[in-house]
């Protein structure tokens, strides 16, 4: 019968030095909590390749809620209850100290005294390459995109990898390390015995063979993606990369080699990855006009754009992508192992998870207070990088229509209360709004169109007497500057919003005002407030064009396209 659930124990390390014991050998043999009945098979086959004295041991895990058998007391067990997973089974195993070289053995593995022994004689960290039940040969990991999950080597002839992703191995006493608590088998693994493989300063060597019954899924979680994006920085193996499916609910892509040319890098392909869905439901979303906007920049830089939208955001082509860029919003996007990854966030930045941001190959925020806190705390730079405007279509016009000389918000609702737009009304302010679901929210004398072309959003911020902008609270926090900002300002209008972090710092002109209360919003909008002249707006709207344009942005993302792009081909 099995014996009765007892709560599962994480062995995360060890206390102090680990004691090297007077010993040629020691062998730890994992076995998952309900494949007991396979842990003396083992013992045997260690106790013939290194004598029936050999330093045996065995330790118990729950892997998948796998049930628990009871513990046969012939066997020498470390302890008499499972423990949570193979890296907590490694380390409890190896506690009480280890010989000059230890072998690790898990009962989902066969192999003979032949194979141990070659294992133990290695002199380095080494692993069998191992048979799977479905004719698929594992012969390590394989580092081939630095910073993205590790590929698994298949082929015969590799004589060194990365590091071992199987449970057949060995590590030198002397290199031994406290192994990672992931629930994923294969990056525990690989993660454990790099960190040995760096300690020892040898190459992992794939020595003997063995086969195995069962090999567990993988399973992909913030920690497994921290293990390996920590290799961001290492040179890769050469070769190029095919990116396979994102993995949940993590986002991690596996990769596998390919032969993809170098291509041309003057006109870099590009992927703007943005989270409106496809369709006309998605066709008014702010992020496509955002996404649209910089793909022009882009173009006008000699590179070739394409839009993804949230159906496209893995594609079966899109290993032929040199960049992909994400702009960040809603969605978290699975970067894509086969080209620069780029992330750019300029909204929600509360939903973006620091393990998102170590997973790319460089970062951007449009708000620099975030910007500054989000380094601070996730370790990884993340430089400022502002919304912007198209000053193509956003350029000082001549007032007209029946927007002239009133206060003007275009946006949606939200579907809740902004605060500023209801104030403007208890005010009695002459406003006109633009967007959809304000019938029944303004007066009817407000009301103005439920859509606008963007050229005559444009119209209407020139028109106007003021625009009226906010935020949400995690960008205001953040000092994500709204680019209806940018528009109002490239656009000659003058822009009213509420407070955000820092927006003296970068917008220090005459034509934006920051309302803190309702006092504040009623003297902004008293029709006889003097605002600046039409010389002056048009001197804010050239200095806006000139360093907040979407062409001074794409500069800035070449840049780091171009210099990602340099570091990965560098094996090539």
């Amino acid at each position: 019968m099995p014996a009765p659930a007892a709560a599962v124990v994480r062995v995360s390390g060890f206390d102090g030095p680990l004691p090297h014991l007077d010993r040629d050998v020691t062998v730890l043999i994992t076995t998952r909590s309900d494949r007991h009945d396979e842990v003396d098979r083992l013992v045997t086959v260690a106790r013939q390749a290194f004598g029936p004295a050999a330093d045996v041991r065995a330790v118990s895990y729950v892997a998948d809620a796998s049930p628990r058998d009871p513990f046969d007391r012939g066997l020498p067990w470390v302890r008499p209850e499972p423990v949570d997973g193979i890296g907590s089974a490694i380390n409890a195993g190896v506690a009480a100290g280890v010989g000059r070289t230890l072998v690790l053995l898990d009962t989902s593995v066969t192999i003979d005294a032949e194979g141990l022994l070659a294992l133990a004689t290695a002199d380095s960290v080494a692993q069998a390459r191992v048979l799977l039940p479905d004719g698929s040969v594992r012969s390590g990991a394989r580092l081939l995109r630095p910073g993205a999950l590790p590929w698994s080597g298949s082929s015969a002839d590799v004589d060194t990898v990365f590091a071992v992703d199987q449970p057949v191995l060995a590590v030198p006493g002397s290199s031994v390390v406290p192994a990672p608590c992931l629930p994923d088998e294969r990056m525990t693994l690989t993660a454990w015995t790099r960190a040995a493989a760096d300690v020892h300063g040898g190459p992992v060597r794939v020595v003997a063979a063995a086969s195995r019954s069962v090999e567990p899924g993988r399973t992909v979680d913030a920690a497994t993606v921290d293990a390996f994006s920590v290799w961001r920085d290492r040179a890769p193996e050469a070769g190029r990369v095919v990116a396979g499916p994102p993995l949940p609910p993590w986002g991690a892509r596996p990769v596998s080699p390919t032969t993809r040319s170098a291509g041309d890098t003057e006109a870099l392909v590009w992927s703007l990855k943005i989270a409106a869905p496809a369709g006309p439901g998605g066709d008014g979303w702010g992020d496509v006009h955002f996404a649209a906007e910089l793909a022009g920049a882009l173009e006008r830089l000699g590179q070739r754009v394409r839009i993804d939208r949230r159906d496209a955001h893995v594609r079966d082509d899109d290993a032929a992508d040199d960049v992909t860029l994400v702009i960040r919003g809603l969605d978290r996007v699975p970067p894509n192992p086969a080209s620069v990854n780029l992330l750019w966030v300029i909204s929600h930045p509360d939903d973006v998870a620091d393990t998102e941001l170590r997973s790319f190959d460089r970062v951007f925020a449009a708000g620099p207070a975030w910007a500054a806190a989000a380094s601070a705390r996730s370790g990884v730079p993340v430089a400022p990088l502002l919304q912007a405007t198209d000053p193509a279509v956003f350029r000082p016009v001549p007032a007209q229509g029946p927007d002239a000389g009133r206060v003007v918000f275009v946006g949606s609702t939200r579907g809740v209360v902004r605060p500023l737009v209801a104030d403007a009304v208890a005010l009695g302010a002459d406003l006109r709004v633009h967007g959809p679901g304000w019938d029944g929210l303004v007066p009817a004398g407000s009301l103005g169109e439920p859509s606008l072309a963007r050229s005559e959003v444009a119209t209407a911020y020139a028109s106007a007497r003021v625009v009226l902008n906010d935020h949400w609270d995690d960008m205001a926090a953040g000092g994500f500057v709204s680019n209806r900002v940018f528009d109002v300002l490239a656009a000659g209008g003058v822009v009213v919003t509420d407070p955000v972090e820092g927006i003296a710092d970068v917008l220090d002109v005459p034509t934006l005002a920051v309302a803190r209360g309702r006092g504040d919003l009623a003297a902004l909008l008293a029709p006889d407030r003097a605002w600046p002249s039409a010389a002056e707006r048009a001197r804010v709207a050239a200095r806006v064009a000139a360093d907040h344009s979407f062409d001074a942005r794409a500069r800035v993302l070449l840049d780091a396209a171009s210099a990602g792009l340099r570091k990965l081909r560098g094996a090539d």
